[in-house]
C-alpha cells in the first residue's frame, strides 16, 4: 500500500530511507529546505519495500525497490506527474520509456572538520547564465528561488571562479542531506575548458563537503572520463521520462 506522508512515524521513516541513495538525498534536501510542505512538495511511503516517492514541480522522484507493480502503476497514473526521475529497475517496473539515460556516480569524500560554506551572497545571475550558455538551465525564476533559498538554508552550494571579471566556471550543488550530497551543474566557459577550472571547483566542492557521499546523475555519453580520473564509481542507473517534449530535465 502506498499512502501519503503525514504522520510523524512516516517522516521519520521516510528521512532515514532517504539517507540511503543518491535519489534519496534529493528527498532529504528538499524536506530540509521546505519541510512537509504539501504546497510545495509532497512524499508517499509504499509500506511493503519502502520505496519512497517525491512530487516536486511536476517531477516525479522515485527512490528504492518498487514491491507491487501494479500498485505503483496505478499510483503513477493517479497523481498527474509531468516527468519521472527512477532508478533503472523501478523505470521498468513502472513500464518507463526512457527520453534520457545515464549512470549514477558517486564518491565518499574523507571525513575531516565540517567547513563553513561560503559566506555572501552566490552570483546566481551569473551562475545561471553560464548554465544557460552550456544548455543546462530551465527558467530563471524557479531556478533562482530554490538555489538562493537552498543556500540560505545550508542545503545548497554555488561556488564560482572567475576570469577578468567574467564567470568562467561554477559547481553547483543542489542537494545536500546529513551524509550525501548531489552536484547538479559542473560547467565552464567554453572558450576556457581544459585549463583545469572544471577539476578545481570540483574538489573545492569536495573540500566543503568532508564525510559525505557526493553523487552525480551523470547523463550518457557525457564526462565519463573526467569523472573517473577524480575517483567517482558506479553506483546506479537512472531513467528520465517526461510527458511534455519541451520539459527542462532539472534533475542535473
Amino acid at each position: 500500500m502506498i499512502r501519503f506522508v503525514e504522520k510523524e512515524e512516516d517522516k521519520r521513516r521516510l528521512s532515514r530511507l532517504c539517507e540511503e541513495t543518491a535519489f534519496g538525498c534529493k528527498m532529504a534536501a528538499l524536506i530540509r529546505s521546505y519541510g512537509f510542505d504539501k504546497g510545495f512538495a509532497c512524499f508517499w511511503l509504499e509500506e511493503k519495500n519502502g520505496c519512497a516517492y517525491c512530487l516536486v514541480d511536476g517531477l516525479l522522484i522515485v527512490c528504492g525497490e518498487i514491491g507491487d507493480k501494479t500498485e505503483a502503476r496505478e499510483f503513477l497514473q493517479a497523481i498527474g506527474s509531468e516527468a519521472v526521475i527512477a532508478p533503472e529497475a523501478a523505470a521498468k517496473a513502472l513500464g518507463l520509456s526512457h527520453a534520457l539515460q545515464g549512470e549514477v556516480l558517486k564518491k565518499v569524500l574523507p571525513s575531516g572538520s565540517e567547513p563553513a560554506l561560503p559566506l555572501g551572497e552566490a552570483p546566481i545571475r551569473d551562475i545561471y547564465g553560464l548554465l544557460e550558455a552550456c544548455g543546462m538551465a530551465g527558467d530563471f525564476e524557479p531556478f533562482y528561488l530554490d538555489l538562493s533559498l537552498k543556500l540560505r538554508r545550508g542545503t545548497a552550494l554555488a561556488l564560482t571562479e572567475y576570469q577578468d571579471r567574467a564567470l568562467a566556471g561554477c559547481a553547483v550543488v543542489s542537494a545536500i542531506s546529513r551524509r550525501g550530497a548531489v552536484l547538479s551543474a559542473l560547467a565552464v566557459e567554453e572558450s576556457l575548458r581544459g585549463q583545469g577550472i572544471g577539476s578545481r571547483l570540483l574538489e573545492k566542492a569536495e573540500a566543503c563537503l568532508p564525510g559525505k557521499t557526493l553523487y552525480i546523475f551523470r547523463e550518457q555519453d557525457k564526462n565519463g572520463p573526467f569523472y573517473r580520473k577524480h575517483q567517482y564509481v558506479h553506483e546506479d542507473n537512472w531513467i528520465y521520462t517526461a510527458w511534455k517534449e519541451d520539459r527542462h530535465v532539472s534533475i542535473f
